[in-house]
């Protein structure tokens, strides 16, 4: 009898839990920002993009003046940028695995729900290639590996990387608000500051070397 009790008590907090939780789906634009420092030079390069993401909400305090919930995640991530120089052309393409974790609160005013977050963001580059095309000559490099492949006139020709300066893993610190109207129909925009830093090469305690990368994203989501 007691384990049937505990059977039952133990049902009841899994669907009390359950009750507070919302899966979700959503997509929008972003822009990073790629920040790099060598010694006095500063350089930047804006890349525009969209992502994909699937979210797990998860309400553990519900009171009177709002609720805070976690909200773990999936996020991927594409940006990139295409530019002409000097009769070709240079693209560059960036996809990243992110995984957001934030603490989550809402205050619901009856027609909408406000919310803001903020967490940790745990980020993965997939892969990251600069193209470049003068003509038939196509060159791409790989700006993880260093690996480099160069097509035109018929041949290809590829050559092994030996590294780079660029590191695939970042921790970003997001911050973010948003609105859900109609129950599910929910927007968000919000900014992850780049808190590691990506330049992995050579460091020196006279030159100082960094890369930093930001980025800010507004989209849509679906809440079931």
């Amino acid at each position: 009898m007691k384990k049937f009790y505990f059977i039952l008590a133990a049902a009841a907090m899994f669907l009390a839990v359950d009750a507070n939780a919302q899966f979700g789906v959503g997509i929008g634009y972003n822009h990073l920002n790629n920040v790099s420092r060598f010694a006095d030079e500063k350089d930047s390069e804006g890349l525009d993009g969209f992502y994909v993401e699937a979210t797990y909400d998860w309400n553990f305090l519900d009171k009177g003046w709002g609720s805070l919930g976690l909200q773990p995640g999936l996020r991927y991530t594409f940006a990139g940028e295409s530019d002409s120089e000097d009769g070709g052309r240079v693209s560059l393409a960036e996809h990243y695995l992110d995984v957001p974790v934030n603490v989550k609160y809402s205050y619901d005013l009856g027609s909408v729900k406000l919310s803001a977050f903020a967490g940790p963001v745990f980020s993965l580059g997939l892969a990251s290639s600069i193209r470049a095309s003068v003509g038939e000559l196509v060159t791409k490099t790989n700006r993880y590996t260093g690996a480099t492949i160069v097509k035109g006139n018929g041949d290809s020709i590829k050559t092994d990387g030996n590294g780079t300066d660029y590191g695939r893993f970042d921790i970003k610190f997001g911050v973010g608000v948003g609105a859900t109207f109609l129950e599910n129909l929910n927007v968000k925009l919000g900014y992850n500051f780049g808190m590691l830093n990506r330049y992995t090469g050579p460091k020196s305690d006279n030159i100082k070397s960094s890369m930093h990368t930001g980025v800010f994203y507004v989209g849509v989501g679906f809440n079931f």
